[in-house]
């Protein structure tokens, strides 16, 4: 379980690595509806957002061709 800027906590899902890139798939603890992704920085200490849209889609592709 991990807590976010928004102070609700989370359940990691999945962790898929991308190059040099490890997203993190999280979904909320009370509402399996409400999920986020991140990404780990180089020394993977912390969580932080994707850029933009388009890395948002890259995150989702991987997902999707995960399951």
């Amino acid at each position: 379980m991990i807590g976010l800027e928004d102070n609700i906590k989370y359940f990691i899902t999945k962790e898929i690595q991308c190059e040099n890139t490890v997203y993190v798939y999280l979904t909320n603890i009370n509402d399996v509806n409400d999920f986020c992704i991140r990404k780990t920085d180089e020394k993977k200490e912390y969580l932080n957002p994707l850029d933009n849209e388009e890395e948002f889609k890259k995150a989702l592709e991987l997902f999707d061709n995960s399951i």
